[in-house]
């Protein structure tokens, strides 16, 4: 499973990793919602679908259990994977994590939020939301962040690639968004605007 806050380079990361390896499928949490039928909604205000997580975690089950064979590796890719993904199908868990300021420069210029649903999606990124939703899911499965502030998708291919060989019994990346901003006041101003 591939999480992170948007912006954080998933689904650049899942089709990297599919162009390079034979037998690995992407399935991209968000298209999945609307071929299962689990969009309710649209919130206008943060110009978002909403999907219903009850109804994306069945289908999710449904078909990880009869759709993909053995041998297949599945990239599951999503802000919101570790809370829809049956997690005794979960064998790793990798967080991508992006420092705020650079995130909602992503999220701004390259992916064109507009402010609020920018400003949102960077106070969960602060808070570690994708981080902690994966630690209650997923519970003792292997989970690793990997900080994609400086790095290009070939290099966070790389880094993953090397977790994978080994059982993702690799050091990831420790971060500290708090932390850092605290150090940093200037680079939280945006949030305040």
């Amino acid at each position: 499973m591939v999480t992170g806050t948007p912006g954080t380079g998933k689904t650049s990361l899942c089709r990297y990793i599919v162009s390079r390896n034979k037998g690995w499928i992407h399935l991209d949490l968000g298209r999945f919602a609307a071929e299962a039928n689990a969009i309710t909604g649209y919130d206008d205000s943060l110009e978002t679908s909403i999907v219903d997580t009850n109804i994306l975690k069945k289908a999710l089950r449904k078909h990880v259990s009869n759709s993909v064979g053995e041998g297949v590796r599945l990239l599951i890719d999503g802000h919101y994977a570790a809370e829809v993904s049956p997690a005794e199908h979960v064998n790793y868990c990798l967080v991508l994590r992006c420092r705020p300021d650079v995130l909602w420069r992503r999220l701004r210029s390259v992916k064109g939020y507009g402010e609020e649903k920018a400003r949102r999606n960077v106070e969960s990124e602060i808070t570690d939301y994708c981080y902690l939703m994966a630690k209650l899911h997923l519970k003792r499965r292997r989970i690793i962040q990997l900080d994609t502030t400086g790095s290009s998708v070939g290099k966070t291919y790389a880094r993953f690639m090397k977790c994978y060989r080994y059982g993702f019994k690799c050091r990831g990346d420790t971060v500290d968004w708090a932390g850092f901003l605290l150090k940093n006041p200037g680079k939280i101003s945006f949030l305040f605007r």
